[in-house]
């Protein structure tokens, strides 16, 4: 089984390292492609859009309790490589991720989905493994800074 590991990530902080502080300049820390773990203006705009903050906030938890089977499904349509579904799966990240403000989470799955778009297998399951550490950053990033960001800042 391809369950993701849930041990703590190295290097975050309580200073909300890799999100994006819509009051901060310097919103993120680097990362690999230059985007924020999440982008905390994608969730207040959403907020608005719905004229109820408790609906995206029941998404978000909803978002976080979907990772593990939105991962799993598409770890094992890498094992071996099912295209269509493992596509499909990538689809379901990215789409919610994006919604979610999980901006690096949401371009890891589209660059994932290049190489599955390209039959490239062994390329693919090599790049599984940091969707899977980006992704628990990002749950633990909006399990803590969301939506008590909101109350603190």
């Amino acid at each position: 089984m391809h369950t993701p590991s849930t041990a703590p990530i190295m290097g975050l902080t309580d200073t909300m390292a890799g999100v994006a502080r819509e009051d901060s300049p310097m919103s993120t820390l680097p990362s690999p492609n230059g985007q924020p773990l999440v982008d905390l203006a994608v969730l207040r705009e959403l907020e608005q859009q719905v004229d109820d903050p408790s609906i995206v906030v029941g998404f978000v938890h909803d978002f976080v309790d979907l990772w593990e089977s939105r991962y799993e499904r598409l770890a094992q349509a890498l094992d071996p490589l099912d295209p269509d579904t493992a596509l499909d799966a990538l689809i379901s990240i990215k789409t919610a991720a994006a919604m979610a403000g999980a901006v690096r989470l949401a371009g890891d799955a589209r660059e994932l989905g290049e190489v599955v778009k390209r039959g490239d297998e062994a390329a693919a399951k090599a790049l599984l493994p940091l969707l899977a550490s980006c992704g628990q950053q990002t749950l633990l990033q909006l399990q803590e800074h969301y939506p008590k960001s909101k109350e603190q800042g």
